[in-house]
């Protein structure tokens, strides 16, 4: 009797002959299976193939076709200790191992397509022997491998493909195997890792892509002892989770690791005392967040980290090893930089920066010396025009750090940001008060304060008082010469010169007046400016003006050097 196989729609493991087939070899199974229609089922669920096992020899079902259209179902089947063997096998529309047993044997679904629209793997249990995802492909559904049990041996899913969904590991358990995930590419869709437990073998991302508009979550995952690897892994435009993560005391790297537009999130993270390295890496335009995060004996380096517009935040850390921020890269686009909070056990370093933000190191506890040599504020501070309410507190405990450190010339520069910021502060706090009330002398105070500024920076300038006393001389050496009441010649400039030298001789007799030559030079220069007549009054007052103002001008000049020069 000849048996039309395309009027059945499913090929169930309930049939011994469909159990034969398969077990049988690809040559037979691939011919049964083409004897069906393209839209068949294949149904295995349950199905316990431990019982046809030859001793523990491998079940080969390398390059096995399935309808094209169809399902393929292996819930909850068993296949005994052994290696199982799927390479190159091509699973049609979808395909479920959910609740599968492996047993003791290797796994290995290299360079197998597994199901157009539908990966599941939720809840399978792999033996002790080594699992092999190597260059699988996955389709435009999700790929399911949440609660699923790894065993003892290495899990590879080297240069996987897993579509363009979501991808699920969460809850999953790793054994003491190494996982490797390198140059794996997951897709457009979100990504969980959420409650994993790597294990205690080597974990490596190293090269991923991460390149969907979902996030990445590895929140509450639980690394072990061996090394974490993210070199050079990219990352798409949604958030980035590792909050309340768990590492152990292996190395950490992210060297090179380009991050995207999402927020790279670290809070509550416990690390252990391995290494962590952001060397080189690369944040996008989210915040990155490590707030109560503890770090064990470990350094934390961020040395050419390169940032976007977010914030850089620290806040509550707890630091038990040496921690670097040494040369990170475009700083100047960092909205905020807050290690607020922290404790650090050993040296801090953030030399070698240029911020557009005061660095926030408020109430932190540090042990050892802090680095800010070449730590500068950018002129462009606040590029938004107005100072923030707190930046007069952060400025005051970076002086603090820096006088801390006998920088005194980084102290001065961070004094002279720290009065424009108060100065900035209260007259935005008291405009209103100072437009109804009698405040005239707080407001007096004010604009002393800016005149300060601008005259000699602080007390920092040398050059801005030479160069404004230079021009108060020569203003009133204009002033004295059109005053004389001698007359030249017309067409005699010399006798105009000569004046002129006149006057600018009383006008240095007034700038310098302690010395000696001056107060007699100032005599002579009265009587030739004004010879035989009678001096006018207001002419004294001009004399005493200047050289008050001159006065206050050599002071600041000497009040530049004594700063440029204190030791």
């Amino acid at each position: 009797m000849v048996i039309n196989y395309k009027d059945r729609k499913t090929i169930s493991g309930e049939d011994e002959e469909a159990i034969d087939e398969f077990l049988a070899g690809k040559e037979r199974w691939n011919v049964y299976v083409g004897k069906h229609g393209d839209d068949t089922e294949v149904d295995f669920s349950g199905v316990d193939f431990s019982k046809h096992r030859k001793g523990k020899g491998e079940f080969n079902f390398s390059g096995y076709l399935f309808p094209k259209e169809g399902n393929v179902n292996f819930f909850r089947s068993i296949f005994g200790d052994g290696g199982v063997n799927f390479t190159f096998a091509n699973f049609g529309q979808g395909v479920s191992f959910m609740g599968a047993n492996f047993g003791e044997g290797n796994v290995d679904f290299s360079d197998a397509q597994l199901g157009a629209y539908l990966t599941e793997f939720r809840s399978t249990i792999f033996g002790k022997g080594e699992v092999n995802f190597n260059r699988a492909k996955f389709g435009k559904g999700d790929a399911d491998f949440s609660d699923a049990q790894f065993g003892e041996g290495d899990v590879n899913f080297r240069i996987a493909n897993f579509g363009e969904r979501d991808v699920d590991f969460s809850g999953a358990q790793f054994g003491e195997g190494n996982v490797d995930f390198r140059i794996a590419n997951f897709g457009k869709g979100d990504v969980y890792f959420c409650n994993v437990n790597f294990g205690d073998g080597y974990v490596n991302f190293d090269k991923a892509k991460f390149l969907g508009k979902g996030f990445v979550s590895f929140k509450e995952a639980v690394f072990g002892d061996g090394d974490i690897g993210f070199c050079k892994a990219k990352f798409g435009k949604g958030a980035v989770k590792f909050n309340r993560a768990q590492f152990g005391d292996g190395d950490i790297s992210f060297f090179k690791t380009k991050f995207g537009k999402g927020a790279v999130k670290f809070n509550r993270a416990q690390f252990g005392d391995g290494d962590i390295s952001f060397f080189k890496t690369k944040f996008g335009k989210g915040a990155v967040k490590f707030n109560r995060a503890q770090f064990g004996d470990g350094s934390v380096e961020f040395k050419g980290a390169k940032f976007g517009n977010g914030t850089l935040n620290f806040e509550h850390c707890e630091f038990k090893g040496y921690v670097s921020f040494q040369s990170m890269t475009e700083t100047k686009t960092l909205s905020k930089f807050s290690l607020r909070h922290s404790s650090f056990d050993k040296s801090l370093d953030i030399s070698d920066n240029t911020f557009n933000c005061i660095p926030d190191l408020t109430n932190t506890k540090l042990t050892n010396q802090v680095s800010l040599d070449r730590m500068e504020i950018s002129d462009d501070y606040p590029l938004e025009g107005d100072f923030n309410k707190s930046d007069g507190e952060r400025l005051c405990r970076l002086k603090e750090l820096a006088e801390a450190n006998k920088s005194h010339e980084q102290a001065l520069d961070l004094h002279v940001i720290e009065m424009r910021a108060k100065r900035d502060i209260r007259m935005r706090d008291k405009q209103d008060k100072i437009k109804n009330q009698n405040t005239k002398g707080k407001k007096l105070r004010i604009y002393l304060d800016k005149i300060f500024d601008v005259v000699c920076i602080y007390g920092q300038s040398i050059i801005r008082p030479v160069l404004w006393l230079l021009g108060l001389t020569l203003l009133f050496t204009c002033i004295y010469t059109s005053m004389s009441i001698v007359q030249h010649t017309p067409g005699h400039w010399c006798d105009w010169i000569d004046r002129f030298f006149i006057g600018l001789l009383y006008s240095l007799s007034q700038v310098f007046p302690f010395v000696s030559a001056g107060r007699n030079s100032a005599a002579d220069s009265l009587n030739q400016l004004f010879p035989c007549e009678t001096i006018p009054g207001w002419f004294y007052f001009l004399s005493i003006f200047q050289g008050v103002l001159s006065f206050i001008f050599l002071f600041l000049i000497g009040l530049g050097l004594r700063n440029r020069f204190r030791l």
